[in-house]
């Protein structure tokens, strides 16, 4: 198991299909959920209704870097998308909050995610750990914890 001081470092295989999302443009600022997945050689073995943590490279609403551990439920089965029990695959909500009152961008300061979305007129909150995952490139560096949890 790896821990927050010790993660796993992965790579993303997959979240390059255009559009990369599950779900289509619906004109709410919350509109995408994306599959995404990690390869990790096999080393971070896991069952089905487990949870891995993922550390983005913040900063986090608290400017600190890296931001803390977030943890995301796996949506693959224990051998993975590709059967191969090397990969780990997770489906991803964007957070976004647009005139909220947790705003960490300022009128001007949002910028175009993977998606094309942003909201330059606004203020906005993005959230750390699900917009680097939404965002984040084949070849990409992950940064992994856990596994954790029980079996399904």
């Amino acid at each position: 198991m790896f821990s927050p001081k010790a993660p796993y470092q992965g790579k993303v295989v997959e979240n390059d299909k255009h559009p990369h999302t599950l779900t289509g443009q619906t004109g709410d600022a919350n509109w995408e959920t994306s599959h995404v997945t990690f390869d990790h050689g096999g080393n971070v073995p896991y069952i089905e209704g487990q949870s891995i943590g993922v550390i983005a490279p913040g900063p986090d609403k608290k400017g600190e870097t890296p931001a803390k551990i977030r943890l995301y439920s796996i949506a693959s089965s224990a051998v993975g998308d590709d059967e191969t029990s090397k990969t780990v695959s997770l489906c991803v909500k964007r957070v976004v909050e647009v005139d909220g009152d947790h705003a960490n961008r300022e009128v001007g300061e949002d910028k175009p995610d993977k998606a094309g979305t942003h909201f330059p007129d606004n203020k906005v909150y993005r959230g750390v750990c699900s917009n680097h995952i939404c965002d984040m490139s084949v070849g990409d560096d992950v940064l992994i914890t856990g596994p954790t949890g029980a079996e399904m």
